[in-house]
């Protein structure tokens, strides 16, 4: 008799007191897909069942249950179940700024992640330690607060210690750069090609292959990216999907339920209301997404 799978469960947890973390607790989770997308925090993935595909820019790894996963702001990244087996993780969304105070870093250093995962016990734990006490509806401030404050001190020792999978450092050129920061300065507007290709001073050719290379990611990829990640601060702060539908550069409120599902395997309803079981999981399910293996324009 083949196992049996648990309902997929999604709750999404945050305490108004602390800006500085938002989480997301999976559950049978082998029915989400999620596309290739990024996030404005560093985020760190605590694996607590089976074991998924690990996309992060131009690197794919697997990883099961013990793994962490280490995710820096704007990296594009996926993660999908490899099986029909129950698949679970804690998910930890750490503000940059924050994590970078309490790592005793400098501003310009970023917190930043050099591996991709890290098989730490330690970490594996404070995460999903951190993660029940957002769960826990009896768990104090001080309670929460401490758990977070450990999972920064786990970190700070871990920032730069070499695991499976490094990410590579090739700085973008600097044409390419005013090209992703004119996208980065004007998401809402309606922009062309020709617009980015004036910005970097270069062929569409060359504009779509250097974004490939140093973003893993399309001009026109980057872009849905930038639209959903704003849509998700405003939704957050409590703004009406209407609004951040038509705010954030999308046709309309179908048009951002269908792209936010595609990126985060999450509705913006969900989101907002921060659970999802039963009844729900109909509408999330689907096979890794196609763009595990390949980008489009």
């Amino acid at each position: 008799m083949p196992p049996r799978i648990a309902a997929t469960f999604s709750r999404y947890l945050r305490d108004r007191r602390l800006p500085q973390v938002e989480a997301r607790r999976v559950r049978g989770g082998h029915r989400l897909s999620h596309a290739p997308h990024s996030h404005d925090t560093h985020s760190l993935g605590a694996i607590v069942q089976g074991h998924s595909s690990f996309l992060n820019r131009h690197r794919t790894l697997e990883v099961s249950q013990g793994d962490v996963v280490l995710i820096n702001p704007g990296d594009v990244h996926a993660c999908n179940a490899l099986s029909e087996r129950d698949w679970g993780y804690d998910m930890l969304y750490l503000d940059s700024a924050w994590l970078t105070e309490r790592c005793g870093l400098n501003g310009d250093d970023g917190a930043v992640f050099s591996a991709l995962t890290t098989q730490d016990a330690g970490l594996h734990q404070t995460i999903h330690a951190a993660t029940d006490t957002l769960a826990d509806d009896d768990a104090g401030l001080l309670e929460r607060e401490t758990a977070l404050e450990r999972l920064a001190e786990r970190l700070t020792g871990l920032l730069d210690l070499p695991a499976r999978g490094e990410l590579e450092n090739t700085a973008p050129p600097k044409r390419l750069v005013r090209a992703w920061e004119r996208l980065h300065d004007d998401w809402q507007q309606e922009l062309r090609l020709d617009d980015l290709c004036a910005a970097a001073e270069c062929r569409a050719t060359s504009l779509i292959s250097g974004f490939r290379r140093h973003y893993a990611t399309t001009p026109h990829a980057a872009l849905i990216d930038l639209r959903v990640r704003h849509a998700r601060q405003r939704l957050r702060r409590g703004d009406p999907i209407a609004a951040v539908a038509n705010d954030c550069g999308f046709a309309d409120q179908a048009h951002l339920q269908r792209t936010f599902k595609k990126l985060l395997a999450t509705t913006p309803g969900h989101y907002i209301q921060g659970q999802m079981q039963g009844q729900m999981q109909d509408q999330m399910q689907g096979k890794i997404h196609p763009q595990m293996q390949r980008q489009h324009a």
